[in-house]
């Protein structure tokens, strides 16, 4: 091989990739061109387009075939093999269909014939020994090398691959309309695929859609790893193959890494970049640094040299969705982790992106799952400095600190009133420093260093004229109260977040007041009224959260108007059914609920026939009709509900890898255990704890931090374990009541200031475990210190939601009877009369839980006729749960006694 045959390669074949694409006159007249600059390099690229029959005729590339082979190829035998058709063709070589007819089996396979230029520069022995080395790989992603030779001639080296009847994973996901998450996803397949290859020292260097294939069933595929280069060729382990060193420098321009096209080393680093290519275009719908029409020079140079556009950016501004709204709903999705991700994947420097396609795929499970990523912003170090520079007076450029960024913020702020550039490029940094930032700060729990900056960009946003703002400083005010209102309620700060909010609101109001009939606008104003009727939820004021709702439901149903053919608009009607379906619910107003839910549920049949990947809404609808079906003591039509929420998520393509599914498949299981005990069917009920509680721990396995998952698992272990103690089995619920204590503690200890963990399970745990071992006195002193755990919850703005209520509620039914059998009657009878005023409204509705606990606050008050009038409206209902039968019990143990006493 000649010493400059590496350089020779690396510069032939994306001219070769070029021309073999285009027509004849395209051809010549770039032929010209490079004749003209290099005559020896645009021979040796002639000479080699003159190896492909059909090239000088200026037929079609996909006409063309490899060398050394007829254009009839059809028909012909290569080994075991017998060749169908043309499957495809590359600067490589060229890809047939064939059938295996030697009568050992049948089936089909791909022949993929190297092309003559590259097939002399390794001899027949090398190149099948080679073959063999590839076989190693073994992965579902992957499709197999089944075999490799030499035709008969012995001039003709071919590999036989697995046949994968799929489609381009680009066109695959336009063609389904995936969300990002579901993107997401799909290329974790393909990182796997890549990441096994690593694992085995084989590199694959040609990473691009085409490579990549997805089946109908939604089976990712690899192609291609017969141009891969060994890392380490265990044969001869100093050098790799010379076919490896003849098509090393091959590669396709466009999802080439910058040492590839500059000749250097390719390491794991290399296909890195490949696969950051493939998903910047897959998530933002365009190339990050160049377009596929441009000049090969042109691509060469953007790769070594341009930057690539922000992810969330380049979605905004050019992405393949259709409208406006989409496009920004897309680009929020990417904002922040994904940036980050794809970012570091595509560095210059290969020693700054990730080490190798594992390190990248552990990173994009952390975005799903909501987690710190390892991927970090270089933004903000160069901002600051850039910002420091225009505002001297304001910073000292020694002492930025977060402090000192509040304070600049500050006289940026002010100066902003004098200038509008100025203007824009603070509020710029106040946006980036509330968006980015903010999301590196909140899982280490430090959201606090940013109120300086907060309270510096109320100051100045408070102190606007909205009238007098055009439409951009608008728009920007908006999105940065948005992010501190997001900020205050991440932080339980719930009256300054609905401040807040109220304050991005008026900003939309202004703007759609302007542009009427503007879509974008009007569903930037929807956003900003739902998240002002989220946090009123969330505060309480149900009332408030209704009339938010029903503003954001008549907003999307102008948009509707606007455009009945937008899917995102429907989206949004279906999202605001259902957040006032959610209020119908919460207060009490059950029927209005479940019409509600019913006129969502038929909006998302009609969305999920155009979008089946949206079925999972679908699915979370049939489980809040199920809460509205309990509600209204139609246990059996609950059941049904909850049966088809499992039905519609066993559907889904992705079940299998799709985490939140998996999670709503095992709450599915939850519920239909609290039903079936409910009915008094604690056979089936035990059934359906155990299958959801397995499921969340299988969940748990893949990822032990996810404290969300741990929490939905021990409500599961704590259901279990009520439903053994109806069934008599006291050592199997002690057990799992004690692995439940260590997890409640274990996420309490992380963050007692959530209701849902401090009270509801806290509360649940309690209710189980105290009356099976406790003593006396250390149940009360547990109970006390519950209660007074409620009490500073709900005085600090946090209420309590019906769940949490009935839990309350048992608590001081609970403490009450431990007081009285310690002689305590009168303080007994201060919690009884507190569960009962807990409960009054919620049994007023027919709530039969609430109704049961009233039932036995009544017994206990002594108010006995007031008791059986409550136990007789249950008795014609279906709820038969052991509380129920507890109640049942002391009824008519009383009126069995009575006699005695008359």
């Amino acid at each position: 091989m000649r010493a400059d045959e590496p350089e020779r390669w690396r510069r032939l074949s994306p001219l070769l990739e070029e021309l073999m694409n285009g027509d004849a006159a395209a051809r010549e007249q770039r032929l010209a061109a490079l004749r003209d600059e290099d005559a020896s390099l645009a021979n040796a690229v002639e000479a080699l387009l003159r190896e492909r029959p059909g090239a000088d005729s200026g037929a079609p590339a996909e006409d063309a075939t490899p060398a050394g082979e007829d254009v009839g190829m059809a028909g012909k035998s290569v080994g075991a093999y017998t060749v169908e058709r043309q499957l495809g063709l590359g600067g490589m070589g060229s890809v047939w269909l064939a059938r295996r007819t030697d009568g050992r089996f049948e089936g089909h396979v791909a022949i993929k014939f190297l092309n003559g230029g590259l097939a002399a520069h390794g001899g027949p022995e090398r190149f099948a020994r080679e073959g063999r080395i590839l076989a190693r790989l073994a992965h579902a992603n992957i499709a197999r090398l089944l075999d490799a030779g030499v035709d008969a001639s012995g001039t003709q080296p071919y590999l036989v691959l697995e046949y994968i009847d799929g489609e381009r994973i680009d066109d695959y996901c336009e063609r389904h309309a995936l969300s990002v998450e579901a993107r997401v996803r799909l290329c974790l397949d393909v990182l796997a695929a890549v990441a096994h290859a690593h694992n085995r020292l084989i590199l694959h260097r040609d990473l691009k859609p085409s490579n990549i294939l997805v089946t109908a069933a939604g089976e990712v595929k690899l192609l291609d790893f017969g141009i891969a280069k060994l890392l380490d060729d265990a044969t001869v382990p100093a050098a790799p193959s010379e076919l490896t060193q003849a098509i090393g420098r091959a590669f396709t321009l466009q999802y080439a890494a910058p040492e590839q096209v500059q000749g250097g080393d390719v390491t794991t680093a290399t296909d890195v970049y490949a696969l950051g290519v493939l998903l910047y275009v897959l998530l933002a719908g365009m190339h990050p640094t160049s377009e596929a029409a441009d000049p090969p020079l042109v691509q060469m140079r953007a790769v070594i040299e341009v930057e690539p556009r922000r992810l969330s950016d380049a979605a905004l501004r050019h992405g393949t969705t259709g409208s406006a709204a989409a496009r920004l709903a897309v680009s929020r999705a990417l904002t922040g982790d994904l940036d980050n991700i794809v970012a570091k994947a595509l560095k210059k420097a290969p020693g700054e992106r990730y080490a190798n396609a594992a390190a990248l795929a552990d990173d994009l499970r952390h975005y799903l799952n909501h987690e710190p990523v390892a991927a970090r912003p270089d933004a903000l170090g160069y901002r600051i400095a850039k910002f420091v520079r225009r505002h001297r007076l304001g910073v000292a450029a020694g002492a930025v600190t977060v402090v000192a960024l509040g304070v600049g913020i500050g006289v940026a702020l002010w100066e902003a009133r004098e200038a509008g550039r100025q203007r824009v490029q603070a509020e710029g940094l106040v946006e980036f420093m509330l968006g980015d930032l903010r999301k590196k700060l909140q899982p280490v729990g430090r959201l606090d260093v940013l109120d300086a900056v907060g309270t510096k960009a109320l100051d100045y946003y408070g102190a606007q004229d909205i009238a007098r703002l055009d439409a951009d400083s608008l728009g920007r005010r908006a999105r940065a109260l948005h992010l501190i209102g997001e900020i205050a309620e991440r932080r339980g700060s719930l009256d300054e977040a609905l401040r807040v909010f109220r304050r991005a609101a008026e900003s939309t109001s202004e703007l759609m007041a302007r542009y009427p009939r503007d879509g974008q606008r009007i569903f930037d104003h929807a956003q900003s009224v739902y998240w002002v009727g989220y946090v009123a939820r969330q505060r309480g004021r149900l009332a408030d959260a209704e009339t938010s709702f029903s503003t954001y439901q008549a907003l999307a149903r102008q948009l509707v108007a606007l455009d009945a053919s937008n899917l995102d608009w429907r989206m949004e009607l279906a999202f605001s059914g259902g957040n006032l379906g959610v209020v119908y619910l919460e207060s009490s107003r059950y029927a209005q609920a479940l019409a509600t839910w019913s006129e969502t549920r038929d909006e998302w049949v009609r969305i999920v026939t155009e979008r089946p990947d949206l079925g999972i809404e679908l699915a979370k609808t049939w489980g809040w009709i199920a809460k509205a079906r309990e509600a209204l003591g139609e246990f059996d039509a609950a059941l049904d509900a909850q049966q088809t929420k499992i039905g519609i998520l066993r559907k889904q393509a992705d079940v299998v890898t799709n985490r939140p599914a998996q999670v709503l498949l095992a709450n599915a299981s939850h519920e239909i255990g609290r039903l079936q005990l409910a009915l008094g069917r604690y056979v089936p009920a035990e059934q359906a704890a155990r299958e959801s509680l397995a499921q969340y721990e299988a969940l748990l396995s893949l990822d032990g931090s996810n404290a969300a998952w741990r929490a939905q698992m021990t409500f599961a272990r704590i259901s279990l374990a009520e439903i053994q103690r109806a069934l008599g089995h006291g050592a199997a619920a002690r057990e799992n009541l004690d692995l439940a204590a260590a997890d409640v503690a274990r996420l309490t200890s992380a963050d007692d200031t959530r209701n849902r963990w401090n009270i509801g399970l806290r509360g649940s745990l309690l209710l189980n475990r105290l009356p099976m071992s406790e003593p006396v006195n250390a149940q009360a002193d547990d109970l006390d210190a519950f209660l007074a755990a409620v009490k500073r919850a709900e005085s600090s703005g946090k209420p309590l939601d019906e769940d949490q209520t009935r839990i309350v509620a048992r608590a001081e039914l609970m403490l009450g009877d431990v007081l009285a059998s310690a002689g305590r009657a009168e303080r007994a009878q201060q919690h009884w009369r507190a569960a009962a005023e807990r409960l009054k409204a919620h049994a007023t509705s027919g709530e039969l839980v609430a109704m049961t606990l009233l039932a036995h606050a009544r017994w206990r008050l002594g108010e006995a006729s007031e008791a059986r009038a409550l136990a007789a409206r249950i008795e014609a209902s279906p709820y038969r749960h052991p509380v129920y039968a507890d109640l049942r019990q002391r009824l008519d143990a009383a009126t069995r006694a009575a006699p005695a006493h008359s």
